[in-house]
Order: C-alpha cells, then structure tokens, then sequence
C-alpha cells in the first residue's frame, strides 16, 4: 500500500488532514502565530496578514518581536526565555495592557494567550492574538463619560445646596414675618377672652377658642416649615411616632373648619411607626383639610382614617394608612393630570 493511500487513526488520509488544519487555521477569527523557542515564526494563518498587514513570506523566519513595539523588544526577550524554560497555557501580560506593531508602524490593542506543543522533540509555541482594540476604546468611553456624569453630579450637588440654603434663609425670613401676626392673634384672643368674657355668650366664647386653636395650629405648620427647610442639608428625623395620637392632635386642631356641620369621624387603630413627626403630621393635616373641604356640600360628611388591610406586617416593616371620605371626589380619566 503507498503513502498516498494510508490512513490515519481518523479515518482520513494525512493530506487530507493537513488541509483540513490549514483550513481551521485560516478560518479562526484571531491571529494564529506558531514559533519556535528561539523566537523564529515558522507558521502563520490568513487573519494574521490581514492583522498586521505583512504577506505570509514576510513572516516567515523572521523573530516574532517583529509583531511587537519596538520599545518592548528587550523586555520580551526575558519573558520569552522564562516561558521556555517553564512552558505552560497561560495568557500573555497579565494585569497589563498589550500593543501589537502593524507594518506600517501603528500600534493596535491586544490580547495574546500562549499555547506550548512539542514535536518530534522540538518546542513550539503557539501565540493566539486577538485585536480588542474596539473593546478599550468603548471602556476608555465609558470611563470618559463616568468622569462627565461624576462632573456633573458634583456640580449639580453644589447648585442644589446653594438652592437649598437660600430656601432655608427665605423660609426664615418667611417665618419671622408670619409669626408677628400670629402671636398677635393669640395675644388679643387671649385679652379680649380675659377682658369680655362675663359679657360674651358660649358661642362667641367658642369663636375665641377656635382662634386661638388656629393660631396655635399656624405657629406649628410654620416650625415644620423650617423644619421642612432643614431637609435638604440633614437627613429627617426617624423616631417612634404614635400615628393615633398624630391624627387626634390634627382632629382636635382642624375643629374650627368642622365647628357647625355634621361630621362622622371613623378613626380605626393606628400604629407606632418609625418616622419624621413634623412630616407626618403636615400630611395628616394635608389629606384631613381636604377631606372637609371637598365634603362640605354633603349633608353629613364621613372621613375614615385607618390602616390598610394587610399592611401591618409582622416585623414592622411597612404600614400603610388611608384617608377616605364621601367628597365630591374626581373622574378617574384625569388621575393622572390631577397627581
């Protein structure tokens, strides 16, 4: 039996083989670059020429520092050698960025793993190459546009405290102007009830009552104006605060926007929550002012204050309450106009 004629162990003849590995070769989508332990490039595939620019010719024989920087030349000589003398499959220049040489002398990114082989007793190493050029310039992007956004977050965070800290000063001055007239509505109340209370009736006695209310409620709605004011410097203050005894603190201040109609309050258990008092409070006195105002053309107003069901979870979590009333409520269509 000839040479031509003799199989190997796969069932193919060895040229057919042979093709079949110079066709794998050349169809792999990297760089493949064989040399021996000398450095000397013996074997080169199509995507190499195409990558660095050389013909096939050019290569071959010549040292594989050729595909590199000139300025690293010298220091892969050392790494060559100590990879000769403890080969094994590992990725070229870890930790590090590496450059591959065009002929034309440009220089590309690239990522190179190192593959030994041994035939007829020789050494050989095989150097697949792959350009991530693209790849470092979408992460040099990427990095370049997070030290933009990063820019303009210190930049934004300055203009907001900036705006934060003339809010807290319009606020003082705000509230310096509101309290004057306030105490002054206490203070008379409080004179006229002293001077005038034999020769007034209950009803007019209560109207005093109701104005004094009021302005207590006002000198309370202009501290959690500062306090509100102070929030975009410090964080709110989480604390216990008893939401049953909240609502009956804002029930009992909003009497004078009630006094005279017919009223059915359903207030179910409340809670112990963890929050900002101040805050909470001015949304008790938010979603309860609305309340009466839009049920105020019903004969007998009804306002439910309670806690959802299933809202009271066992470790605390979450608790959500409700405010419902027979108001004249909105059509549906518009909800999302309306918040």
């Amino acid at each position: 039996m000839g040479h031509d004629s003799m199989i190997d162990g796969a069932g193919l003849t060895p040229e057919t083989s042979l093709a079949m590995f110079r066709g794998l070769l050349n169809s792999a989508p990297d760089s493949i670059v064989i040399v021996k332990r000398n450095g000397q490039i013996v074997l080169v595939n199509s995507r190499t020429e195409k990558m660095f620019g050389y013909d096939r010719e050019e290569l071959l024989g010549q040292p594989v520092e050729i595909l590199l920087p000139a300025h690293l030349h010298g220091r892969h000589f050392a790494h060559r050698a100590q990879y000769v003398a403890e080969p094994h499959t590992r990725p070229m220049g870890e930790g590090g960025e590496l450059s591959g040489r065009r002929k034309d002398g440009s220089l590309f990114f690239v990522e190179i793993s190192l593959s030994p082989m041994h035939i007829e007793g020789d050494l050989l190493v095989t150097a697949i190459i792959r350009d991530v050029t693209r790849r470092k310039m979408a992460e040099e992007e990427i990095h370049r546009l997070n030290n933009e956004l990063e820019q303009r977050v210190r930049e934004r965070t300055a203009q907001l405290e900036a705006t934060n800290r003339e809010l807290e000063a319009f606020c003082y001055s705000v509230s310096h102007d509101l309290r004057a007239p306030v105490r002054h509505l206490s203070g008379f109340a409080k004179l006229l009830q002293k001077r005038s209370a034999e020769s007034l009736d209950e009803k007019g006695l209560r109207y005093l009552r109701n104005i004094d209310q009021s302005a207590a409620l006002m000198g309370q709605l202009v501290d959690d104006l500062l306090a509100f004011s102070r929030m975009g410097r410090s964080e709110m203050a989480a604390e216990p605060v008893d939401l049953a005894q909240l609502v009956r603190d804002v029930h009992q201040h909003l009497a004078p926007e009630y006094d005279g109609r017919r009223v059915v309050w359903e207030i179910g258990e409340l809670p112990v929550v963890r929050g900002d008092a101040a805050m909470l409070r001015q949304v008790f006195v938010n979603l309860l002012s609305n309340a009466l105002k839009y049920t105020r053309p019903r004969a007998e107003a009804r306002i439910e204050i309670g806690l959802a069901t299933g809202s009271d979870e066992p470790d605390g979590a979450m608790a959500v309450c409700f405010v419902r009333d027979n108001g004249v409520g909105f059509d549906m269509q518009y909800a999302d106009k309306l918040f």
